[in-house]
């Protein structure tokens, strides 16, 4: 920023910076009138600049050599005369305008390249320009798309017309391209807070540790602040939101929770993780006051800290490994191991440059450490904190190698976390407990170095990617072969407090491990042989069969993580456990409720201590410790902190004290046999028998017999549904995809699709992730079989009588798989069913309803059984939930593999249900834009329907129809709001008692029925369920799609970005917003903290998903202004 004519302009990095820090820009702005001399650019950053400006005029000259008309804005004059000339170029149509200059209001700036398109404008006639800027990274980052949306927004009024994208050029040439509405909300949000602020910051500003401190030129100055204040970020493992609650209960810094009584309680921190707050500062205010480090051995509790110290072996291994999060999808670069031999210490490094050397190097430091561990039986894999272990297994999975290798580490306890041991075995005085602040109770002297940290490591890998000095990465190295040397050092430091007679841990392989071993190994090796096969001579150019070769093991790689969940969960303690929300810690046996019998189970009651908890009725936990079954679920009360479990004869009784962790993953064996089966056929040449599984993996056009390729399956004017039944008629051993918006009729179309090909004789398969899709599908046909009076021989296969069809109609139920034999024309159930060889090729079409959750393998091991494969979903409502990490495609969804990112199904690739008879068009409007490309409408009718209620009994939130967003100011808050809840309360009981008028005109009384309240979590399902009258219709996204109601109200529950308590993609998933909005057939309201909208993004990926719901507070105020 820089005074300009007695104002002030500004510039992208003014408005990258406030979105990281609003203090730094506190301060910029203070440096206008007080100028501040900051220290020179180093010479790394002085190269990235040269090498930057070589970048953008090498994409020059390639443009030119395209043969483009290139206008250059050049010269010393300043930034208006080159503003004016920047609009002579755009009105002149020249191909490219390199360097244009913008100024507009309080903004200014150059962009690198304006590049024509053949897009007309209503300023510039029959073309347009789009913001191209040149970036030396490997992929487009945030900062780069803000700093174009300042440019595209004000060449949209250049040009009378918004650009629809902006293009960077990256430092390999190739171009990443984005959405110019993908952002653009984001960044106006951000532009109108930003220029808020300029034009009258606050008299006061305090400044907090975030993440914007790694790149802020203000760092040194806030971090003294902090030290002098005794800040109570500096309180090692105390978290921001822990900090505000103490400030609130007038514990404002490290020394007054140092002084802090004991007995003392604050609102939002459990008593223990108060006290170990305030032990903590304790010795560092010691420290700071004395500068004497003090370290505290903690009591040795069972299983914890110095109890998971094995016995030192000749064969330990210290390993760390280096990675660099700029590589596009991280690149894990070195692998490191220390060993001890004869005495002296020995470095062995593995290193990656690229995502091929990064599986050679994974596959040879763990053939390594394999190897070492057969030499030395007893030794084990010492690390310090959890990256090495969480990248072992990412990279296992990621490259579908050595995960049996990695699971043995995992099964025998052979990584040792060092980091846990110190957390739990001692308390000390600094401020932090990294590897490096330990080192000053165990090192003689401080390490040095050319790179003494890892934000060093990547800066000087990055560098040397540019300019391939090996002293580079020989000072990397040295780097790596320390830390590894001092997780030595830190073992024996531990080692050296055991107290006398406390026993090593140990690890004895059970009864079965051998087994499994040997079955395991014998798995892995029928699959190997079965990819060489697959991938022989010429097929291993082949994409499709590549990715086949990676849905081969699918389902393993997916049930690894919630196996590695439970024996991580197993030896928590106590307290953990208790603040693990997927967790029920403390079970009592409750005195007030005798055990009564239940067939031959018997159902006990028990009390638990106040924590957040996700379990639900339903759910079969397992017992930390043991991890032997739980019981099942049978009812829970939050309130009076009881639940009951339903215990069999055969279980022991659960003990006092006892926890409850999740389960494992549901078995899946039939799963993985039915994709080798089809794997077989491929590698014995008779890949035909299965074409329509092929035709999806090679992402094929549907085949339809007398058709040309490429047509559009649905003919303009032609009615959708008999153009669907012809299309499956035609259908030659392929597949065909109809994708269903909301209220689009997806049920509609399919039953009657279904129907028509049951009357032709045909055997059709009903299939889905869950039964209660199935059902749905199910007693719409037989309630048009009923009308048409038609009916056939049908059965529903369920795993449980809760799951059953149960309408006594003509479609059977059965438990039992040897039921369903030949005999029956439809069918219905899960994949299970389906991918049984009895089915193999046993009907001529497979419906596979929400398709858009069902993953690839998943409809590989369930398609088998038909000879066409019908695909019915919506990939952007709710997606497939994915644990693993799966290589290259394979652990997409069905229509994402077919779909490639296209937001709407092709009319060439399938059937876009474009109607919906659900929303209001004020509704339909917000999501036809920001989801469905524009393509979705409402039919006429569904304008008839309002909310008839007065506005006045809530303003903010009651509308005749269309979206609504109510800011509410919380802080604090994670998976629950009660400020969000009474809001929502406020508006539930305003409509309570109103009128609405449905699409047929007839009005209604609002009842609990006509009003869905939706959430992201659980935690905030259950108070919002205690707050609102009983009976209300309150769940998360997932319990309601595919229902609906006149009105929709969402609370989003989290105060700010500080808050997660997942990642971005879960509470701004568009799928999921989509899904709560669209449940709504009149008015949906969004509940929020406006500082959801703020929230700093770190890939494009999160700006997407942010700006959704900016979108969607811009829709609604743009609405509210209209109505007045």
């Amino acid at each position: 920023m820089q005074k300009h004519g007695g104002g002030t302009l500004f510039s992208a990095s003014d408005l990258v910076n406030f979105m990281g820090c609003m203090h730094a820009t506190m301060l910029d702005l203070g440096r206008l009138d007080t100028p501040v001399v900051f220290a020179p650019d180093n010479e790394q950053t002085k190269l990235l600049q040269e090498m930057g400006i070589a970048h953008e005029r090498a994409y020059l000259e390639r443009l030119k050599a395209e043969g483009r008309t290139v206008v250059e804005i050049d010269g010393e004059d300043g930034i208006e005369a080159k503003a004016e000339r920047t609009r002579a170029a755009l009105r002149s149509g020249a191909d490219v305008i390199y360097q244009g200059a913008f100024l507009e209001g309080p903004w200014q700036g150059y962009s690198d390249f304006l590049l024509k398109v053949d897009r007309k404008s209503d300023l510039l006639g029959d073309h347009s320009y789009e913001v191209a800027d040149t970036k030396l990274a490997r992929s487009a980052k945030p900062k780069h798309l803000i700093q174009m949306c300042i440019y595209s927004d004000i060449l949209a009024r250049e040009q009378g017309l918004m650009p629809e994208r902006m293009h960077v050029v990256l430092g390999d040439g190739s171009i990443a391209s984005v959405r110019v509405d993908a952002i653009i909300h984001y960044f106006e949000f951000a532009r109108a807070r930003f220029l808020d602020f300029a034009g009258a910051p606050p008299a006061v500003s305090a400044s907090a540790p975030c993440g914007h401190c790694s790149y802020c030129h203000w760092a040194e100055t806030c971090h003294a602040e902090w030290d002098a204040a005794h800040h109570l970020s500096l309180v090692a493992g105390l978290g921001r939101g822990q900090a505000e609650a103490l400030t609130s209960a007038g514990i404002g810094d490290l020394l007054a929770l140092a002084a802090m009584p004991q007995g003392t309680r604050v609102e939002g921190i459990q008593p223990e993780t108060l006290w170990r707050l305030r032990e903590q500062a304790r010795l560092q205010a010691h420290q700071r006051a004395t500068g004497e480090r003090q370290v505290e051995r903690l009591e040795v509790e069972p299983g914890r800290g110095l109890a998971r110290l094995p016995r030192p072996d000749a064969g330990d291994m210290f390993f760390d490994m280096e990675g660099d999060p700029l590589f596009e999808g991280g690149l894990e670069y070195l692998f490191g191991v220390v060993t001890v031999d004869g005495g002296r210490e020995n470095f062995h490094a593995f290193w990656a440059h690229d995502r091929e050397q990064e599986k050679a190097a994974f596959q040879d430091a763990v053939d390594f450490m394999t190897a070492r561990l057969a030499r030395y039986p007893r030794a084990h894999i010492y690390h310090y904190a959890s990256y090495e272990e969480s990248a072992l297994k990412r990279l296992a999975m990621l490259h579908g190698t050595r995960e049996a290798a990695v699971d043995d580490f995992l099964r025998q306890h052979r990584l040792v976390d060092l980091y846990r041991v110190v957390r739990e075995a001692v308390r000390t005085s600094e401020p932090a407990y990294s590897i490096k602040n330990m080192e000053k109770f165990y090192l003689a002297e401080a390490r040095e170095g050319e790179v003494t940290t890892a934000g060093d490591s990547i800066v000087i890998y990055e560098r040397w990617r540019r300019l391939d000095e090996p002293k580079l990465l020989e000072d990397i190295a040295d780097y790596n072969r320390i830390d590894c040397s001092s997780t030595l050092q830190c073992r024996d430091w531990l080692v050296g407090m055991r107290p006398a007679g406390l026993a090593w841990a140990e690890w004895e392989p059970g009864e079965d491990d051998a087994k499994q071993a040997a079955e395991r190994a014998e798995a892995e090796e029928r699959v190997a042989a079965m990819s060489l096969a697959l991938l022989a001579g010429d097929h291993a150019r082949e994409p499709w069969r590549q990715l086949l070769v990676d849905l081969l093991e699918f389902h393993r790689r997916e049930s690894k993580p919630a196996w590695w969940a439970v024996f991580s969960r197993q030896d928590l303690p106590y307290i953990q456990l208790l603040e693990d929300a997927e967790c029920m810690a403390g079970l009592e046996a409750n005195p007030d409720v005798a055990p009564r019998p239940e067939k031959k189970s018997m159902i006990h009651s028990f009390r638990f201590p106040a924590q957040d908890f996700k379990l639900k009725i339903g759910d079969k936990p397992k017992r930390a410790g043991t991890l032997e079954p739980a019981g099942d679920v049978v009812a829970i009360d939050d309130d009076a902190r009881t639940i009951e479990l339903k215990i069999g004869p055969s279980r022991s009784p659960v003990e006092a004290g006892t926890s409850l962790i999740p389960p494992g993953p549901v078995g899946d064996r039939e799963l993985r046999a039915a994709v080798y089966r089809y794997a077989e056929a491929v590698r014995d040449g008779h890949e035909e028998h299965y074409a329509a599984v092929g035709s999806i993996l090679r992402g094929e056009l549907p085949r339809l017999s007398g058709r040309k390729a490429g047509q559009s399956i649905v003919g303009n004017g032609t009615d959708t549904l008999a153009a669907t039944v012809d299309a499956l008629l035609a259908l030659d051993r392929s597949h065909l995809l109809i994708q269903g918006p909301p209220g689009a009729g997806k049920t509609y179309t399919a039953s009657r699709a279904i129907v028509a090909l049951l009357e032709r004789g045909m055997r059709v398969g009903v299939a889905s992730n869950g039964h209660k899709a199935i059902n749905q599908l199910l007693r719409e046909i037989e309630t048009l079989g009923a009308e048409r009076g038609f009916r056939c021989t049908a059965i529903k296969k369920s795993s449980r009588e809760d799951q059953m069809l149960g309408t006594g109609g003509w479609i059977e139920d059965t438990l039992k798989n040897e039921a369903v034999t030949g005999s029956y024309r439809l069918v219905a159930g899960t994949a299970w069913l389906f991918a049984r060889d009895e089915h193999d090729q046993a009907f001529d079409y497979l419906f596979v309803d929400e398709a858009g959750q069902v993953g690839l393998a998943n409809a590989v091991a369930m398609g088998v059984a038909a000879r066409n494969i019908i695909l019915i979903g919506d990939q952007m409502q709710l997606s497939q939930p994915i644990q693993g990490s799966h290589p290259r495609g394979s652990g997409v969804s069905a229509l994402e593999h077919l779909l490639k990112g296209h937001a709407t199904v092709p009319p060439d690739r399938g059937i876009f249900l474009s109607e919906t008879r659900r929303m209001h068009p004020d509704l339909c409007g917000f999501v036809s834009a920001a989801v469905y490309e524009g393509r979705l409408r409402s039919t006429e009718e569904t304008k008839a329907q309002q909310i008839l209620a007065d506005p006045s009994s809530d303003p903010e939130a009651i509308a005749a129809a269309g979206l609504r967003f109510v800011p509410v100011d919380t802080i604090g808050c994670t998976q629950r709001s009660p400020a969000e809840a009474e809001r929502v309360e406020r508006t539930y009981r305003a409509l309570l008692g109103q009128r609405w008028r449905d699409n047929k005109g007839v009005e209604h009384e609002i009842c609990r029925d006509d009003i869905l309240v939706v959430s992201p979590y659980n935690m905030q399902v259950e108070l919002l369920k205690r707050v609102l009258p009983e009976g209300a219709r309150v769940g998360t996204v997932d319990k309601f799609q595919g229902q609906e109601a006149a009105v929709v109200l969402v609370s989003m529950a989290t105060s700010s970005g500080d808050d997660l308590p997942r990642n971005i993609e879960f509470l701004y998933s568009r799928n999921r917003l989509n899904v709560a909005i669209s449940r709504a057939r009149c008015l949906a309201v969004i509940y929020a903290n406006p500082r959801l909208l703020e929230i700093p993004c770190h890939t494009i990926t999160e700006m997407e998903l942010v700006n959704g719901l900016c979108w969607a507070r811009r829709f609604a105020d743009e609405q509210r202004s209209r109505a007045g």
